[in-house]
């Protein structure tokens, strides 16, 4: 799946679980800070 924005094309994101274990954290750091449950997705330029 591609996205293209302003020239640019981005793709879906090849994480580590190094990198997913922080983007979940900050999934839980947002939760406790605002209440609500945000999916951060990670994109990528191509």
């Amino acid at each position: 799946m591609q996205n293209q924005t302003s020239n640019s094309v981005y793709e879906i994101a090849s994480i580590s679980p190094k990198e997913q274990e922080a983007i979940k954290k900050a999934e839980l750091d947002l939760k406790k800070s605002t209440g609500k449950e945000f999916v951060v997705i990670a994109w990528e330029k191509k």
